[in-house]
């Protein structure tokens, strides 16, 4: 109905300001972090502009975090899907969110940097097949997060397993806990937490499950994704486990197979730094 008629010629550019919006009541709200970058989508999904542009201080989208790797490097092209998982498991650049209404609309993107307005920047589209350019290598960057927490949750097989299983989820549901990865085999189920983005009464989780099973909990871990297509996981996952046995970087758990576009490596948060610096240089060079 408001935007419309700017799918058509018009005389004028429109300056939309980001962030602030309303709530369902009608009163002034924000959008939280990277709330502009989510206006700027919404509306290009809105009009079907040809490309949203999201203007940063840094050439685009990393191979992982510059401040981290001296030798990372930015990524030209990616997809929506690639993009999306990359900024759940902890790159900056682009807030999760703010991909969503161009996805969904099919309305291609790109990270460029204000300050060097002529770089090309990273492009985001639907398809890797559908453009010009091309990517090479098995993995297209590399995403972390510290300070997460690993929780082990052991069955005292007093339950059938659909019913353990079914216990935990409705637990979750009343704790309201969100986790970025979960492995399940017949009598264990484990998981991360990352309590800067939701709290998580670890207590409670404690409490709630001990009639049915045992609970350990793993504080100072680390994830670490490597943005990959499925159809490479296992090459990437070989080669990641070579590369961190090398270099003495041990792993806890591993989640692969479930995403489209990611494999994910938990560890100590000390041993980080470690793994990313020998998965970048495996997967990118030094």
């Amino acid at each position: 109905h408001y935007f419309a008629p700017l799918r058509h010629d018009y005389a004028y550019v429109p300056v939309v300001t980001g962030y602030i919006a309303k709530d369902t009541n009608g009163t002034i709200t924000t959008l939280g972090r990277d709330g502009s970058d989510i206006s700027a989508t919404i509306l290009g999904a809105a009009i079907q502009a040809s490309e949203v542009q999201v203007w940063k201080d840094v050439d685009g989208v990393m191979t992982t975090d510059p401040r981290v790797i001296d030798s990372a490097r930015k990524v030209d092209l990616m997809t929506f899907e690639e993009a999306s998982e990359l900024s759940a498991f902890g790159s900056k650049v682009v807030h999760p969110s703010a991909i969503l209404p161009a996805w969904k609309a099919q309305v291609p993107m790109s990270v460029r940097n204000s300050l060097r307005p002529d770089h090309p920047g990273t492009q985001i589209v639907m398809d890797l097949a559908n453009t010009n350019i091309r990517r090479e290598g098995l993995v297209a960057a590399l995403s972390s997060k510290k300070n997460i927490v690993m929780v082990v949750i052991r069955s005292n097989r007093a339950l059938a397993q659909y019913a353990f299983l079914a216990h935990l989820f409705k637990v979750f549901k009343k704790l309201e806990l969100n986790s970025d990865v979960i492995n399940i085999s017949e009598a264990t189920l484990s998981l991360t937490i990352d309590p800067s983005y939701h709290e998580v009464d670890l207590a409670a989780l404690q409490r709630d499950l001990q009639k049915v099973a045992q609970v350990e909990l793993r504080f100072h871990m680390a994830q670490l994704t490597a943005i990959a297509r499925k159809k490479d996981s296992s090459e990437v996952l070989h080669d990641s486990l070579e590369a961190f046995e090398k270099a003495d970087v041990p792993i806890e758990m591993v989640c692969q197979g479930a995403s489209n576009v990611n494999v994910t490596f938990i560890m100590e948060d000390e041993r980080l730094m470690a793994g990313t610096r020998v998965l970048h240089e495996c997967f990118f060079g030094k």
